[in-house]
């Protein structure tokens, strides 16, 4: 894409990449935004990755956008001067796009390749210690369910970060098994700190609607440190599938620089409907941390 940019932007021809939800939590460590801030840090950490020198557009929190495209990760789009859709594609094709641009403006006289551009990419934001604490082994046919962080005016920011999924049954049913996975955000740049006391949360069901257990908390380990998630499973059994699970959690979010440590105390309602804009995570060597590690502390 960079070298079709790089081709076509002195005949005139404007590019924008544009944020949506994010394909693949967890790969490369990156974990869902919860506000149109932490999507715009998303953004900056892309522009520091690729070094691109394309412009960057964000869909706001309601997703519009990601709607427009029915819902697809990769799309891709072709505006002519006079508004009007020249070409459009459900997953990005670079070759194919150069070729909608040399029929619309007309060819280039040299290609520029892959080592004409020179971009300054970067890796990964870097880590504490990883695979620490085993992943849970997650049942057939889950799938993310929507959750909505409860974000207090003037309050820090959700350092870690809840994804919930459901089985097929608690999906359509409201009885099933969710899972509760608390996830690092590493663009905040912290670790959890066991020597602090290990992450505690409670789910509290509506009246007449069970959840078992009602809650749990982390491990307790010999590291002093490590990034990995906290991972839970429990039985949903919900009378009325409108109604949301209230879910408090505690924690202690220490920055990687060793600035600050601070105990958070955060909320979030938690629906059994299925996430329409979430995404699939991904697994195996696609998925293992590449970033290096820093010492603990």
């Amino acid at each position: 894409m960079e070298t079709v940019q790089r081709d076509f932007a002195p005949r005139g021809v404007d590019f924008y990449y544009i944020y949506k939800p994010l394909a693949h939590p967890e790969y490369n460590n990156y974990v869902t935004p919860f506000t149109l801030e932490e999507r715009l840090m998303h953004v900056a950490e892309a522009k520091r990755r690729l070094g691109s020198s394309i412009a960057w557009l964000a869909d706001p929190m309601h997703n519009p956008w990601h709607e427009a495209m029915a819902r697809t990760p990769n799309s891709e789009l072709v505006i002519d001067p006079d508004g009007r859709v020249a070409a459009r594609r459900t997953w990005s094709d670079p070759e194919a796009l150069r070729a909608d641009l040399e029929r619309l403006v007309g060819p280039v006289e040299r290609r520029t390749t892959t080592e004409d551009l020179g971009l300054p990419t970067q890796p990964p934001p870097p880590t504490v210690a990883k695979g620490i604490v085993p992943r849970v082994e997650m049942p057939p046919t889950m799938a993310g369910i929507e959750i909505e962080p409860v974000i207090e005016e003037g309050g820090v920011p959700f350092y870690v970060k809840l994804r919930a999924e459901g089985d097929e049954s608690l999906r359509t049913t409201g009885s099933g098994k969710m899972y509760v996975g608390f996830h690092l955000d590493p663009l905040y740049r912290v670790h959890w700190n066991n020597e602090a006391g290990p992450v505690k949360f409670s789910l509290t069901a509506p009246s007449g609607s069970t959840v078992t257990p009602a809650g749990g908390e982390g491990p307790m380990l010999d590291e002093p440190a490590d990034a990995d998630p906290r991972e839970f499973l429990v039985d949903v059994a919900m009378n009325d599938m409108t109604q949301p699970l209230d879910l408090d959690v505690f924690y202690f979010a220490c920055d990687d620089a060793l600035t600050f440590c601070i105990p958070v105390n955060q909320s979030y309602r938690v629906y059994l409907q299925r996430d329409n804009h979430g995404r699939t995570i991904r697994t195996g060597a696609d998925n293992l941390p590449t970033a290096g590690r820093i010492p603990p502390g």
